[in-house]
């Protein structure tokens, strides 16, 4: 053997080991980041603070980005790096195509950066420039987009979908707690308050509010038991069974999907609450309101309609 091949030999050798822990290093710098932000995300208090950590770990792996939050229709800039965007920017989501079909899709899109595509405010004077929009989540919602303008190979798209993958579970944990502390909440407020008479007639139900001013003290106390028995009630629904709430409101039929759990709820609301002729149906409010979103339509042809 010549001498030479030996020394290539360790030379190669070290090459290699170099390289296994410069990926090793890099790998372990990489986890590090990211362990670093779920860190963050977890301890968040309020939106811009969620936003902020968000927008710094998308801006890793993207030279230009900005966050938008998704309300009534519109996108709401929350914040944004290297894009020189207005600070009350909004933007009606249907204005874009590219925007709209991430939100129906709730998936990433990648589309030509063009006023057609993404609205006048974000169009490119370039016209083979190129933008990545990720759909942030919560629950079955698309609450968030992040806007990621690109050149070629500019952006990291799965390192983006990672990131508004973990900022996704931290906003679901969030409404995860903010229910369960609803319900804990309104049910020790609930047996704070005296139960109604054992003896009381069943009254005819109303869904208009009575006035406060015509009620004696013990008719309040009842009116806001059921009231809170009635959030009770529908926010268990919402965080037991998510994916029924979700289908019934797109397919109008939510009685149909909760029957066993509103129909348990209405024999318990009517035994207890419906004891005095002041009584409103909360219960049948608060589907409208929050399960529904205000569409009483939304409750199915099956649901019996309000407590009489």
């Amino acid at each position: 053997m010549h001498a030479l091949d030996s020394a290539w030999k360790t030379v190669c050798d070290e090459f290699d080991a170099g390289q296994r822990q410069s990926a090793l290093a890099a790998r372990f710098s990489l986890l590090h980041a990211l362990n670093q932000l779920l860190r963050r995300l977890r301890r968040y208090e309020e939106e811009a603070e969620w936003a902020s950590t968000t927008l710094d770990a998308a801006a890793s792996f993207a030279s230009r980005i900005a966050l938008f939050a998704v309300r009534a229709g519109n996108l709401v800039l929350l914040g944004e790096r290297n894009l020189s965007l207005a600070p009350s920017l909004v933007i009606p989501s249907q204005s874009g195509g590219a925007f709209a079909h991430a939100i129906a899709a709730k998936d990433t899109v990648v589309a030509m950066r063009t006023a057609s595509e993404v609205g006048e405010a974000l169009a490119s004077t370039d016209p083979g420039e190129r933008a990545c929009i990720v759909p942030i989540s919560n629950r079955d919602r698309v609450v968030s987009v992040l806007f990621a303008p690109s050149g070629t190979g500019e952006n990291n798209v799965d390192a983006l979908e990672l990131v508004a993958g973990l900022a996704s579970i931290v906003l679901e944990r969030q409404s995860n707690i903010t229910l369960h502390t609803q319900i804990q909440q309104a049910q020790m407020e609930e047996t704070q308050l005296q139960p109604p008479p054992a003896n009381a007639t069943v009254p005819i139900a109303r869904t208009t509010l009575p006035s406060w001013s015509n009620l004696d003290e013990k008719e309040r106390a009842q009116h806001i038991r059921a009231q809170r028995f009635s959030r009770v009630k529908v926010a268990e629904m919402q965080l037991y069974k998510p994916e029924a709430c979700r289908q019934g409101r797109e397919q109008g039929n939510l009685y149909l999907l909760l029957r066993p759990e509103i129909d348990t709820a209405r024999d318990t609301y009517r035994s207890q609450f419906m004891t005095t002729p002041t009584m409103v149906d909360y219960l049948h409010l608060e589907l409208v309101k929050t399960a529904t979103a205000g569409d009483e339509l939304k409750l199915g042809a099956e649901y019996p309609g309000p407590l009489y």
